[in-house]
């Protein structure tokens, strides 16, 4: 979901350099690799409202510092004034960039490569389906209501409407390995728990998308005329959890495609570390047996030190993190960059 993050008042200064420090010293405590022989880093990461947050020239050097960690990375929220993207790229040298034109929200998608280890290749567009294409399914949104009580709404016969965010296709290739990236942000609408049935009814739409998505993956895996049958669908599916209960995460599988499972190593993939809305979901068999290692970059547990010991020492626990968390927002993102390592020989 895109909220606009407004800086909290007064701004927090800092140096650039003491910053990437604890970045890089991070990224060594949670053995993320650096980029080696034989591998390639695939990562995706919802950078908030990138080009509309009023980000300084110093907090995009940090997203570009997180970034050139990986060699290829799916991204999400880059708006339809792309120049801050842009001067992200200009701190990554020796890497390029593919984007879409802007959809919903006034977002585009793109694909950030390091250019001597993964090579575009010929298929790039996007998963725009046909009216006959369009599910028409009975959706059901668990819910709880003011005394606690769970309940279910059915929403029978629903229909699909366009994807508000067309999903974004690149083929790659890296080392012997060829494959097809999926970058995705689904339609987020409302949550689950929402009052109104009408606002509930908009987390319906989310499931469905999602179910949209899966069935085409499936489809074109099964196809005499797909690209490469090496699929990864990857980016910000507004999947809270990873549980076959939650309606959203049960479309995304339920055409046994394996996501990976992240949750155990860091935690969730947002700063509240509960909610593990951004997946990485592979097709049944091959490239999935590639996958040598995977997690959560937590950056947000490294970055801005003395603002968290001056905060803490005005506010209680909850406060505090309330408060360092808004700064790290605008700042960075409240996403974090979701990661998995693939064999390429």
């Amino acid at each position: 979901m895109a909220l606009f993050f407004k800086s909290p008042e007064p701004k927090h200064r800092f140096k650039v350099s003491k910053e990437k420090t604890a970045i890089t010293r991070h990224f060594t405590k949670r053995r993320v690799p650096k980029s080696k022989s034989g591998r390639v880093l695939v990562a995706t990461w919802n950078i908030a409202n990138l080009g509309v947050q009023g980000r300084k020239a110093g907090a995009l050097e940090l997203v570009a510092h997180i970034l050139k960690r990986f060699d290829l990375v799916a991204v999400q929220e880059v708006k339809d004034q792309f120049k801050p993207f842009l001067k992200v790229l200009s701190h990554m040298p020796g890497f390029d960039y593919v984007m879409s034109d802007p959809a919903g929200n006034t977002e585009r998608l793109a694909f950030v490569h390091r250019k001597n280890k993964v090579t575009p290749t010929n298929l790039f567009g996007e998963v725009a389906l046909r009216d006959r294409e369009f599910p028409k399914r009975t959706v059901r949104v668990k819910w709880t209501d003011k005394q606690g009580t769970q309940r279910v709404d059915v929403f029978k016969g629903f229909k699909f409407r366009p994807f508000d965010r067309n999903p974004f296709i690149g083929s790659f290739e890296a080392g012997k390995l060829t494959f097809t990236l999926v970058n995705v942000h689904m339609y987020f609408g409302k949550f689950q728990n929402s009052r109104k049935k009408e606002e509930r009814k908009k987390y319906a739409r989310r499931v469905l998308e999602i179910y949209a998505l899966s069935r085409w993956a499936d489809r074109r895996f099964d196809s005499a005329t797909c690209y490469d049958r090496d699929i990864l669908l990857l980016g910000d599916m507004n999947v809270p959890a990873m549980d076959k209960t939650e309606s959203t995460y049960k479309e995304l599988v339920g055409f046994g495609w394996k996501p990976v499972d992240y949750t155990t190593k860091t935690g969730g993939s947002n700063l509240g570390n509960d909610k593990t809305y951004d997946q990485m979901v592979f097709t049944p068999g091959g490239m999935k047996n590639r996958a040598k290692n995977r997690g959560v970059f937590d950056f947000d547990k490294a970055v801005f030190k003395p603002l968290w010991v001056k905060i803490r020492a005005e506010k209680s626990d909850r406060a505090a993190v309330g408060l360092f968390n808004r700064h790290v927002k605008h700042l960075l993102s409240d996403h974090r960059p979701l990661w998995v390592e693939l064999d390429t020989t």
